[in-house]
């Protein structure tokens, strides 16, 4: 049997929620069971927020929870003040499925059913570990925004996917750090948000999870941010990561995400929690040679160090970290620096994706 018919067959509804649903909006924070540093850096991001009008934060981990997370999430809570943190942990069938089919995508996908399932509030916001909040009001302001105008959905980026603009589809947006309305994600099965080939415009397309949906929706009912502003976001990191994690060999570390994941570890978890991302002396070598286990050797990926280079350095040049974090990082990355020749002062300004 196809696999998009299992998926019909085992999540062709929602649960009930538990209660009527409260008005206000969930905070729900998709990240990896085995990079607990994120959540950490999440929950930091997102208590710098005004809290009006939100209920609660879910923490949604992936398939590969590891023995100790949910302590350390404990520890980290009782400094955020915002709303009530609580965890959704794998279901026995979840834990079924991706022992046996463990794809980045869909687990993903399952992440966020098991999080809809959950959600209490009549609004909720997919908040994506890697993407840094600059402006204390930026989330009460983006939930405001989508109650107001009546939206369904509310992004604060465009579909990353070019396909959809040059189809003349102008609607659909990003997942991350959209706003969703809960009845309008529930009025699609859950199998109908999952990443997947389906027909768009008359044509076959791989579709992002959420992006369907969105498609199947009147314009009008979906909205987005004028200007990425007021957010740092590096994009692809989870993903780079889990393919570095299922290959062997030499990876070409083409966007520098798992550079960023080391330099973000050391300056954020210092409690030697053991990470699958090799030492920056690793890293360092793989500028060089061909057979480490990290490597920076192609020419597209050597032009994109200044892209992602300027980028950090908008997250340096913020109020986001402490000094102490903000040192540790400019000192590891001052060797790639050096080998690139990147100097702050040509580095781009603004905002900008990775």
């Amino acid at each position: 049997m196809p696999l998009n018919q299992i998926w019909k067959l085992l999540y062709p509804h929602w649960k009930k929620p538990a209660v009527e649903l409260i008005p206000g909006y969930t905070i729900m924070i998709l990240v990896p069971g085995d990079l607990p540093f994120f959540l950490k850096i999440a929950l930091e991001t997102c208590a710098k927020q005004d809290p009006e009008g939100l209920v609660e934060t879910l923490v949604v981990p992936d398939n590969r929870l590891q023995t100790g997370f949910v302590e350390r999430m404990e520890e980290w809570a009782e400094n955020y003040s915002i709303s009530p943190v609580r965890l959704v942990p794998q279901n026995p069938l979840e834990r079924l499925l991706t022992r046996h089919y463990a794809h980045y995508h869909n687990n993903y996908w399952l992440q966020v059913v098991r999080g809809i399932n959950a959600v209490r509030t009549t609004h909720v916001l997919f908040h994506d570990v890697d993407l840094f909040i600059e402006e204390p009001d930026f989330l009460r302001r983006h939930y405001e925004a989508c109650v107001a105008e009546n939206l369904a959905v509310r992004g604060v980026s465009k579909a990353w996917d070019p396909w959809f603009a040059e189809q003349g589809i102008h609607h659909v947006v990003a997942t991350w750090e959209s706003i969703f309305d809960i009845n309008w994600f529930r009025s699609f099965r859950p199998w109908q948000h999952r990443g997947q080939d389906e027909m768009i415009a008359g044509k076959r397309h791989s579709c992002d999870a959420t992006y369907w949906a969105q498609y199947q929706t009147p314009p009008e009912k979906i909205g987005c941010e004028s200007r990425e502003v007021g957010f740092i976001h590096f994009n692809y990191v989870t993903g780079n990561y889990r393919r570095f994690q299922t290959t062997k060999g030499p990876f070409e570390d083409i966007y520098f995400r798992l550079l960023l994941l080391r330099l973000l570890i050391d300056a954020y978890d210092p409690s030697g929690w053991k990470y699958d991302i090799p030492s920056m002396e690793v890293f360092v070598r793989g500028t060089s040679d061909s057979s480490n286990r990290v490597t920076y050797l192609e020419d597209s990926t050597r032009q994109g160090y200044s892209d992602f280079r300027s980028l950090l350095q908008v997250l340096l040049d913020s109020p986001l970290l402490r000094p102490q974090q903000a040192s540790i990082i400019r000192e590891n990355i001052r060797p790639f620096d050096q080998i690139f020749g990147f100097s702050q002062s040509r580095s781009l300004t603004g905002t900008t994706q990775g």
